[in-house]
């Protein structure tokens, strides 16, 4: 659960539980953060972001405040071919000036793991790691030009990655993001656990000050790199497009962030708005809940952040030495060991605000598939997607017209749930057909074998059978099962 701000105190800064108030927290923080070996450029930083939260400075954003943005603000695709060429052939000029990072702080418990996301099998027996170092090497063959490949690792994936990076067919890069306490919620003191559930990353937004702060951008700038394109490591569909980064030299574009149109599915997303003539990235925790139908009408507001950001590193080095960097506070809520705690990030779009020359661009849906539960697992791993001989994910050219892009894929928590592994109720779960699927819903304790066929809306549903398995070839066709 997320929200943006919005913690009060009385005057007298007394606290719920008996606390000793700010003062007595903010040195309970300063301390903890110092054991860990934080240093206190970072420590300050945390400081000011709990300070932020107490005095509950910008909780909401009212909607009468912001539009939505017009073609000035939001570039679409270029769809002249001519035009698409010139761009491109620009854009390769510049590969050499250009650096792609890759998001990979996070772990895969919402997918039945307990391991960072970005080493478990992905598609066809290969980790997001392979397939991503796949895609780099595509970039290699196809333009001649070793793109810089750099992975933002957090403190739980930093190892483990670091095992594999030496057998990967490109060479890498790494940088760790920041690490904070987490917060009890009713008093902001740090939660003590003695592990490492006390800590969490600070949130992708850390991308900016974790790769300053690392010397890795002072590096990158003295390479004479110019560009960087960031991007989740879960979004497999997320790949360098030389003709975008020609579009962003020809218009002197500091930073941009690839947009889709807004569904129903994502109508919980952020969104792109424009507020006292600038574009803001808008999250539906910065939205009081009055309004958050408004927020939620996709005719309002069109589209959504795709978390695939390009951005000028010399204008980002500028913010950063100005302080001019604007990233609002979110709170993202959780219950750690039967406590409520409360872990302060921020979100990497929401710096498109602290741009003059930002600019949002409204991409295909083929540019968006992250992989953030086990349904998507799922589908990835299915031949409804297909990778081509660039690594780059795509949908299976055997998928009839008319289908949605992907099949949509639904499993009760009685059939699969984030503490289950897909293999207790797959044999393979790679084997199922879903070329051919539109939806898929399974509820109870079904069990798959391989080289299952799903044909158009399906629903399985096993919670009355007392052994409900299904066999090994099954076409499930427009059907309810059993």
């Amino acid at each position: 659960m997320y929200r943006v701000l919005g913690l009060r105190t009385d005057r007298r800064n007394c606290w719920p539980g008996g606390s000793m108030g700010p003062n007595r927290s903010e040195e309970r923080i300063t301390q903890k953060m110092k054991f860990r070996g934080i240093g206190p450029a970072e420590i300050d930083r945390f400081l000011r972001r709990v300070r932020h939260v107490r005095e509950g400075h910008g909780a909401h954003i009212p909607l009468h405040s912001v539009s939505s943005p017009d073609s000035q603000f939001i570039l679409e695709t270029a769809a002249d071919p001519a035009q698409r060429k010139e761009l491109a052939q620009l854009g390769r000029s510049l590969l050499s000036k250009i650096v792609v990072i890759k998001l990979n702080g996070g772990r895969s418990t919402t997918m039945g793991g307990e391991v960072p996301k970005g080493i478990i099998v992905a598609k066809d027996g290969r980790t997001f790691l392979d397939i991503v170092a796949g895609q780099m090497s595509a970039l290699r063959r196809a333009y001649g030009i070793e793109v810089p490949l750099v992975l933002m690792n957090s403190f739980f994936t930093h190892q483990p990655t670091m095992d594999l990076v030496s057998a990967l067919p490109v060479s890498v890069k790494t940088f760790i993001q920041h690490q904070a306490p987490r917060l009890v919620e009713k008093t902001l003191e740090p939660l003590e656990t003695g592990t490492d559930e006390d800590w969490a990353p600070a949130g992708h937004g850390d991308v900016y000050t974790s790769l300053q702060q690392s010397g890795l951008l002072e590096e990158l700038l003295a390479e004479g790199k110019r560009y960087a394109f960031i991007s989740n490591m879960d979004n497999l569909a997320a790949v360098l497009e030389p003709w975008i980064l020609g579009l962003i030299e020809r218009d002197g574009i500091e930073f941009l962030m690839e947009v889709t149109d807004r569904t129903e599915e994502d109508r919980k997303g952020g969104t792109l708005v424009l507020r006292d003539g600038a574009l803001e990235l808008l999250e539906i925790a910065q939205v009081n809940p009055d309004e958050r139908d408004e927020f939620m009408d996709i005719h309002r507001f069109r589209v959504f952040n795709t978390n695939n950001i390009w951005i000028d590193l010399v204008s980002m080095a500028r913010a950063l030495a100005e302080d001019s960097l604007r990233l609002p506070i979110i709170q993202n809520h959780k219950v750690i060991e039967g406590t409520e705690v409360v872990q302060l990030e921020t979100a990497m779009g929401a710096a498109i605000g602290s741009f003059a020359t930002a600019r949002g661009l409204r991409v295909s849906r083929d540019r968006f598939f992250p992989t953030k539960s086990v349904e998507d697992l799922f589908v990835l791993q299915s031949n409804a997607c297909v990778l081509d001989d660039s690594d780059r994910l795509q949908p299976n050219p055997a998928r009839p017209p008319g289908l949605p892009l992907r099949p949509r894929v639904i499993f009760a928590p009685d059939f699969l749930n984030s503490a289950m592994a897909m293999e207790s109720r797959f044999e393979d779960p790679g084997s199922i057909s879903m070329v051919k699927a539109a939806y898929l819903e399974v509820c109870g304790p079904v069990y798959f074998e391989r080289d299952v066929i799903v044909e158009g809306s399906v629903k399985v549903d096993g919670r009355s059978a007392v052994n409900c398995r299904i066999m090994r070839g099954s076409l499930l066709r427009d059907c309810t099962f059993p």
